[in-house]
């Protein structure tokens, strides 16, 4: 392994400790982090590389994340399952597209979609019912099952964990407390990330030693993310508020370094 490899390795465990928290805390915002992380802290030169590779790390620190909220009880199995047994397809379809776009390109236009997501979380930071609802009706289970297609076709665009997506869609449309609703996006942000990594592996675009780096860093940093959303789980608006304005402050920074 070069010195610049082992700078940048280094370089990836340091990004991997915020990428992990961000999925801890709110089950999103991971792939907001790690494709700016890797393009401009990390110095990786190809934009398609740093997606693809934060996809294969989404998806091993989301893994252990969710694992985590599992054994504590947190996820909503039967929800998190059909929303992303749904976008699978989208995944897959959103992930091959993007490989021939552009990658400032993408970067611009994802800033614009995280301002709007979050501007939405703002202006729905209202209490809902904590307890379990189910989703047994159609009207319901179909609203998933759209809303999981959707999302799976940004996440796999993008080359993000769709937690930033998938958190908001299953707190409005599956009507979860804000904790299940983090927890239970992981399901999905597994399922979209490997699925998007796997198509840019195979067209030559991830790093694996700096996927493995991310995920080093990932681990601890998510411990960490679960504890601060564990803590505050009984101020649902406060962590739903704490999600939004966070997206702010990617939007702004991705397109600060787009433009420029």
């Amino acid at each position: 392994m070069s010195i610049a490899l082992q700078t940048q390795v280094a370089l990836a465990s340091v990004s991997g400790l915020s990428i992990g928290f961000a999925l801890g805390l709110v089950g999103g915002g991971a792939g907001m982090l790690s494709v700016p992380l890797l393009l401009y802290f990390v110095k990786v030169g190809d934009p398609h590389v740093a997606i693809g590779t934060t996809a294969a790390a989404i998806a091993l620190t989301a893994l252990v994340n969710l694992v985590s909220y599992a054994r504590a009880g947190h996820v909503r199995w039967r929800v998190g399952a059909l929303f992303a047994a749904a976008g699978v397809s989208g995944a897959f379809a959103g992930s091959r597209w993007s490989l021939h776009i552009d990658g400032g390109a993408l970067t611009l236009l994802l800033a614009v979609i995280v301002a709007a997501v979050a501007v939405l979380m703002m202006s729905r930071a209202q209490p809902t019912h904590d307890g379990p609802i189910p989703i047994a009706t159609a009207g319901r289970g179909f609203a998933t099952a759209g809303a999981g297609v959707a999302v799976g076709g940004v996440a796999g665009f993008f080359g993000i964990s769709g937690g930033f997506l998938s958190v908001p869609a299953l707190r409005l449309i599956a009507r979860v407390s804000m904790l299940e609703a983090v927890a239970s996006s992981l399901v999905s942000v597994v399922v979209f990330a490997a699925t998007t990594a796997a198509n840019y592996a195979m067209a030559g675009k991830v790093s694996v030693p700096l996927a493995l780096a991310l995920v080093a860093g990932g681990v601890v940093g998510g411990r960490f993310g679960m504890r601060s959303a564990k803590a505050i789980a009984g101020r649902s608006q406060t962590l739903q508020k704490i999600f939004a304005a966070m997206l702010l402050l990617i939007a702004a920074y991705i397109a600060y370094r787009s433009v420029g």
